[in-house]
């Protein structure tokens, strides 16, 4: 048997779909080994089009590398891959990138991949699986990666065919549900109801409670039934691009925290606030896992992050 590194990418339609179908159909041709990590990289070359998801899977089979291209383009075909131009989008897209002790060099079909050593979506899900395979003469994917020029790959996901809930998010919900509760503990033993007095840190309390409940409320009213409380799309969610959202991309995050610190400030609780401003960086890391969870399901979210840089409160964070 010949072990085989397969490139998997796709930049149409349901992206992780049709890489998880790709996989599927592999494990009909041989024993499928390891499986990289799932990244995402802007189009290389070629017409206009979104940015594809990438991997690398390893398979032993018994076929000749002619044998296997001819059924990798099968695989294709029943994922509905058309082949109109050089370097265009498309649905799936199979490529033998390296073999153990196999070298071939015909019109058709080069292995190694000729133009791997110099592509990093490539040789970056490579190296996860196989950072021995050959390159070219001398060359491993490992020493290629080293000289690689920087391409604007980004890592996903590194558990990608397993098709049940995430435990991540539910991790994230349970350690925001038990933040909340300590800051509401903190205000009752540690704050003072107003006593009708108006100075300046109520009057900013006041300020930053009411600005971020209203952000909040318009943001969650945008996402409509595609509200959750988990950080991860509902199935038939859509990209919300309008409201708050056009100048920040987790309003909701930023609301919830403006309001809780507003609202210690009025309280008067300084271990309220304290908790509150921490809620910053939580929600930065909980952002962080949602963004890479909403870049697998929406191709537009790379253009979508690029345009709109405020993570949390619109013209200031």
């Amino acid at each position: 048997m010949t072990k085989y590194a397969l490139g998997l990418g796709s930049n149409m339609g349901d992206r992780l779909a049709f890489l998880r179908a790709g996989v599927a159909g592999l494990a009909t041709l041989g024993e499928i080994g390891n499986v990289s990590t799932l990244y995402e990289t802007g189009p290389i070359g070629g017409p206009d089009q979104g940015p594809y998801l990438n991997a690398v899977v390893l398979v032993e089979t018994d076929l000749v590398a002619s044998e296997l291209l001819a059924q990798l383009h099968v695989i294709e075909a029943d994922q509905k891959r058309e082949r109109k131009e050089r370097w265009g989008a498309r649905t799936l897209d199979l490529d033998i990138i390296s073999a153990s002790g196999l070298a071939v060099d015909e019109p058709d079909l080069q292995i190694p991949h000729p133009r791997a050593r110099n592509r990093e979506f490539v040789l970056r899900p490579l190296v996860d699986v196989w950072p021995d395979a050959p390159i070219s003469e001398g060359v491993t994917a490992q020493m290629a990666l080293k000289a690689c020029d920087d391409q604007g790959v980004d890592r996903l996901a590194r558990v990608w065919l397993d098709t049940s809930p995430r435990w991540a998010g539910r991790v994230f919900v349970g350690g925001q549900m038990l933040w909340f509760t300590t800051i509401a503990l903190a205000l009752a033993l540690d704050g003072s109801l107003p006593d009708g007095s108006a100075d300046a840190l109520r009057i900013l309390g006041t300020f930053l409670a009411v600005v971020g409940a209203a952000l909040a409320f318009i943001a969650s009213r945008r996402l409509g039934p595609a509200l959750t409380a988990v950080p991860e799309p509902t199935e038939d969610g859509l990209l919300i691009e309008s409201g708050p959202y056009r100048m920040v991309r987790h309003p909701i995050y930023g609301g919830v925290t403006l309001f809780i610190l507003g609202t210690s400030m009025i309280l008067d609780s300084v271990t309220g606030a304290v908790l509150s401003v921490g809620l910053f960086p939580f929600f930065y890391f909980k952002s962080e896992y949602e963004e890479r969870v909403l870049r697998i399901r929406y191709a537009d979210y790379r253009a979508y992050r690029e345009l709109v840089t405020r993570r949390f409160v619109p013209f200031v964070l």
